[in-house]
């Protein structure tokens, strides 16, 4: 039933006193075979693995693969929905459309607006970080457009916090044989990414350290940036995509499915490259592990919000943006 995680599901999820929980997904050997090629083949096509071998140095025409490959999801998407049988992927191949677009066309294109330029260039460094980031925030309203006919709740989307201490399921990438509370496993969680990325920006940006005189004078700007960042890419990364893949895929596979494709996408951004996908989208399964799991988008907000302050600051030590 839509809106209630199925007890069949990949990983047993803990019930909580809510109307609505979280979202259904298939039973892993009842998903349809088609559908899941369709999904997960759409995922790598609407990615940024296309623009990483048009383009391997992240410059060159910039609107001409994504914009093509927006198009091409649109019309699938448009097709899906005339079928019975692909009609439950629509919406997550104009999730994919829109993904797509928004990052790599709208955002782009505005910030190019004079307007924008001329904004641009009378502020500082750190509100010229929020505002790039607030371009990004363009395509959520586009991405709206995709709920028309699903009925979808506040909780299909993890649109809260979330019981913060509902229990963290064992995984076989995990240190842990026996489920624990995310109250203990989202702390432990922040150290380690902490450490990892800052070793990763520390090597690969090469930060001037006297900038810290900087901290305090910045630290407004890092905490909204990071807030508007963090909320936005789990809003378009991960509570909607995860709410339309409910009955096409199964939890596990589902995490997976976004988790990578939100890695892929950080292959020209922070942390960026090779290692940069392997980081962002290890941090995605996680906090879609932690939306499913504790129905709702705390920890995930929370630590991707911390992280980014940590990137905001590593940045403005290496001027770099």
């Amino acid at each position: 039933m839509a809106g209630v995680i199925s007890v069949e599901a990949s990983f047993s999820i803990p019930r909580l006193p809510t109307r609505r929980p979280g979202i259904a997904m298939s039973k892993s050997d009842g998903v349809d075979p088609l559908r899941r090629w369709i999904a997960w083949g759409a995922m790598l096509a609407g990615s940024v693995v296309p623009m990483i071998f048009s383009h391997p140095s992240g410059h060159g025409p910039p609107y001409l693969v994504p914009a093509t490959q927006a198009l091409a999801l649109a019309v699938a998407a448009i097709i899906a929905r005339r079928s019975r049988r692909l009609s439950p992927l629509a919406g997550f191949l104009f999730t994919l459309a829109i993904l797509r677009l928004g990052w790599s066309v709208i955002a782009p294109m505005l910030g190019e607006w004079g307007p924008i330029q001329s904004l641009a260039a009378g502020i500082s460094w750190g509100p010229k970080i929020f505002l790039s980031r607030l371009l990004n925030v363009a395509g959520v309203l586009l991405m709206l457009t995709t709920f028309i006919g699903r009925n979808f709740s506040t909780d299909d989307l993890f649109l809260r916090v979330g019981q913060l201490d509902a229990p963290a399921q064992p995984e076989p990438i995990l240190w842990f044989r026996k489920p624990i509370p995310w109250s203990r496993f989202g702390p432990q969680l922040l150290v380690i990414f902490g450490l990892g990325l800052t070793a990763f920006l520390f090597d690969s940006l090469r930060p001037n350290l006297g900038e810290l005189s900087r901290f305090r004078q910045l630290l407004p700007w890092a905490l909204a940036t990071a807030a508007l960042n963090a909320a936005n890419e789990e809003f378009q990364f991960r509570c909607v995509p995860l709410a339309h893949l409910r009955n096409v895929l199964p939890v596990r596979e589902a995490l997976w499915l976004t988790a990578i494709f939100f890695g892929l996408a950080h292959y020209f951004g922070q942390p960026s490259g090779p290692i940069g996908i392997i980081m962002a989208t290890i941090a995605g399964w996680i906090w879609a592990k932690s939306m499913v799991e504790t129905r709702g988008a705390g920890w995930a907000f929370g630590i991707h919000m911390l992280q980014d302050i940590v990137i905001f600051y590593f940045l403005a030590m290496s001027m770099k943006n």
